[in-house]
C-alpha cells in the first residue's frame, strides 16, 4: 500500500495526554489523506501514563495493522530484561533507576515481573528498525561506516556518540530519538533527524510528517499546536 503521509513520532515516556493531543492534531493536518505512523520507541518510564501509552499503541495497532508501526526503544529493553525470570540485580536496578520506578506506579504493581503478560510480550517483538526508499526509522541512531544491515543491535538501541557528530551520508536519513534536544525542537540535519524533544522533561511531544519520495520532512507537528511547515 503507498501511503500518501507518513508520521513519525518521537519518545513518549508515559506522556499520554500528549500523544493523544498529538495525534489529534496529526489527523487534522491529514485532512482524509490515507497515512501510517511510525513510532521510535520509548513508550514507557519517566512519565506518568507509561500503562495507557502502551495499552493505547497495542490497540491502534491491532485495529490499523501495518499503518500503525511500533520500534524498540532502549526503555522497553531495560523493563524486559528487568521482568526476566533470569534477570540480574544489574538489570533491574538499572531500569527502575532510568524512569521504572514511575512505571511500577502506572501499573500499580512492585515489580516489573507483575506488569500485564500481553504487554511484556508486545514489547519483546518490537522490531528495531523500519526502513523505506529513502528513510531509516530506528531508535538511538547507527554506527557510521557500517553498513545498515549489519549494524549491531546495541547500536540500534543505544548509540549517542559517534553518530550524533558524524556528517556521513548514511544512504538514507536516519530518523531518530533517545537524545533529548536541548533546544526542545526537532532536530533536522543533513544525514539524520532527532524527533527526541523531551515530552517527559517539560518539551513537547513532536511529529514529522513527510510526503511522497521527497528525503525531508515536509512539516513537523507538536502538542502543543505548533505546526512548522518546511
Amino acid at each position: 500500500m503507498t501511503h500518501s503521509l507518513t508520521f513519525a513520532i518521537g519518545d513518549i515516556h508515559g506522556c499520554f495526554d500528549k500523544l493523544r493531543t498529538l495525534l489529534a492534531l496529526c489527523e487534522i493536518v491529514r485532512g482524509g489523506e490515507d497515512a501510517r505512523f511510525i513510532f521510535i520507541g520509548d513508550y514507557i518510564d519517566r512519565g506518568p501514563d507509561s500503562r495507557q501509552v502502551v495499552d493505547f499503541l497495542i490497540r491502534r495497532q491491532s485495529d490499523l495493522g501495518r499503518r500503525f508501526i511500533c520500534l524498540r526503544g532502549n526503555h522497553e529493553e531495560m523493563l524486559v530484561r528487568a521482568a526476566d525470570k533470569h534477570r540480574s540485580d544489574h538489570d533491574l536496578m538499572t531500569w527502575w533507576g532510568n524512569g521504572g520506578e514511575q512505571t511500577l506506579k502506572s501499573y500499580g504493581v512492585d515489580d516489573p515481573s507483575e506488569l500485564p503478560a500481553e504487554h511484556l510480550s508486545w514489547m519483546k517483538q518490537l522490531p528495531l528498525t523500519h526502513i523505506d526508499r529513502h528513510r531509516l526509522f530506528v531508535h538511538a541512531g547507527v554506527r557510521p561506516g557500517v553498513p545498515l544491515a549489519l549494524q549491531s543491535e546495541e547500536d540500534l538501541l543505544w548509540i549517542r556518540e559517534p553518530f550524533l557528530s558524524s556528517r556521513d551520508d548514511h544512504g538514507v536519513l536516519v530518523v531518530h530519538g533517545h537524545t533529548p534536544t536541548t533546544s526542545r525542537q526537532a532536530d533536522l540535519r543533513a544525514n539524520r533527524l532527532n524527533l527526541d524533544t523531551g515530552a517527559c522533561f517539560g518539551g513537547p511531544l513532536t511529529a514529522a510528517a513527510w510526503s511522497g519520495a521527497r528525503r525531508a520532512p515536509i512539516m513537523f507537528v507538536t502538542d502543543t499546536g505548533e505546526i512548522v511547515r518546511l
